[in-house]
């Protein structure tokens, strides 16, 4: 097993094709998204390990590669676990795009590591069903764009939460501002909840949002990700949605906007300790 160094990332796009609900893959290959790619043989690789943020571990192309496959729980046992846990990241989730996948998954880790599987929802927007929020924000809230100015306006509170949100898929800030987007509702001078693209591929957005405590059921999550989808609108973009089958904040606002589920599927998620 290789770490394919990254101006060759590209070798490997035609394994990751049919993860056509998972767009980290392409906005790994692309750039946009921090990540490691480990292969079989770096000239003419045909099985891979993508490791995205360092949480994120999608398995492709040959999965009956009995060298790859046994080096499989030594990548993510001695490398990606220990570097999660200093990050303080709480879980590593395990991708496959095929049953066969699945059977090595579970051979080479879940046998060894402990870890339960999650259900999962893709969406895809269907511009037919967007349903923007009429709530207009209380006096003491606005919304504001995520950019540049925002990240050097020192009197916000909680600005280092946004950043962090920022800077654990994107390579750098700068990287974000070029090729994402983001809004966020700022309450008094704190800023209380945002949404923002994680991956970027292509003219595909995938987003993600946040709400702080104390700031929930306002309606201030959905403001956020309807500016975002007015974004995409005005931009020729398309947004896309992922969320675990339990969270049910997230999947509210998605579905209240006008997010369709296309897919149900399930993952392998290890816990770090």
């Amino acid at each position: 097993m290789f770490l394919l160094p990254q101006h060759q990332f590209m070798k490997v796009k035609p394994l990751f094709d049919s993860f056509h609900h998972q767009i980290i893959t392409m906005s790994v290959l692309e750039g946009n998204t921090v990540g490691d790619i480990y292969v079989d043989d770096l000239d003419n690789p045909t099985s891979a390990l993508l490791n995205g943020m360092n949480f994120e571990v999608l398995f492709a192309g040959k999965p009956h590669n009995k060298e790859f496959n046994e080096k499989i729980n030594h990548v993510i046992s001695d490398h990606i676990m220990p570097k999660a846990k200093k990050m303080e990241i709480p879980a590593i989730n395990l991708y496959y795009n095929n049953e066969q996948w699945k059977k090595v998954i579970e051979q080479e880790v879940t046998n060894k590591i402990k870890s339960s599987k999650v259900e999962k929802r893709f969406y895809t927007f269907d511009i037919t069903s967007y349903n923007p929020p009429p709530k207009l924000l209380p006096d003491k809230a606005s919304l504001r764009l995520i950019d540049a100015s925002l990240f050097n306006d020192s009197s916000l509170n909680n600005l280092n939460q946004v950043r962090q949100w920022v800077q654990m898929p994107w390579p750098s800030v700068d990287h974000f501002l070029q090729k994402g987007v983001g809004y966020c509702v700022i309450e008094e001078d704190t800023v209380a909840g945002w949404c923002l693209s994680a991956f970027s591929s292509g003219n595909q957005l995938e987003f993600a949002l946040m709400t702080e405590e104390g700031y929930r059921n306002k309606g201030y999550a959905k403001i956020a990700a309807s500016a975002c989808i007015n974004f995409c609108i005005e931009n020729g973009k398309s947004p896309l949605w992922n969320c675990d089958d339990k969270n049910i904040p997230s999947i509210l606002v998605a579905e209240s906007i006008g997010f369709k589920r296309t897919l149900n599927y399930n993952i392998y998620q290890i816990k770090i300790d």
